[in-house]
């Protein structure tokens, strides 16, 4: 034995034995020895027939069908009439946070200057659009001198009188 083979047996560099390897790999659980019989190549073939049963996102059914009228499920089974308020821009999420949550939202813009008022009066379209909801003008027809508007979800039982008295006008 030379002085380096001795040196690799000293700090266990020397010859491995491989046995414990070898029963390892003989375990049928792990052998790869036919195609497919390994533990992993079984999970897969399970995901890929799990997958396959599955509908595809052809067969699920469309979220919005925009030739019928479709209801679409709400939140909460009462809808909450919010009263709000803006003294500026800035104020917007006064708005539309309770909107977004299903909320119906009565604005008071008489304290707005014009051009902050058609700001948020344009905010308060956008999220109608987006989330499917109505806007209406609480102030018209009215001998008032403000400008009070409102915007309802899309699945929301009020009437148009429950907005004005929410605002004051009744």
């Amino acid at each position: 034995m030379s002085f380096f083979d001795s040196a690799k047996d000293f700090f266990g560099l020397g010859p491995v034995d491989n046995a414990e390897d070898d029963a390892y790999y003989d375990d049928p659980q792990y052998s790869s020895n036919a195609a497919g019989s390994t533990a992993y190549d079984r999970a897969d073939r399970a995901d890929r027939v799990e997958r396959a049963e599955r509908p595809s996102r052809m067969d699920r059914p469309a979220a919005r069908d925009y030739g019928r009228e479709t209801v679409r499920p709400s939140y909460r089974s009462t809808t909450h009439i919010v009263t709000a308020a803006p003294r500026n821009y800035n104020d917007a999420k006064e708005i539309g946070e309770p909107f977004r949550d299903g909320d119906a939202v009565v604005m008071d813009l008489t304290d707005l200057d014009t051009a902050d008022a058609k700001r948020i009066v344009d905010f308060a379209a956008g999220l109608c659009f987006a989330l499917r909801g109505s806007m209406h003008n609480l102030s018209r027809g009215v001998d008032t001198r403000k400008r009070l508007f409102a915007i309802v979800p899309e699945n929301a039982k009020l009437e148009k009188d429950d907005l004005k008295r929410a605002a004051g006008l009744r």
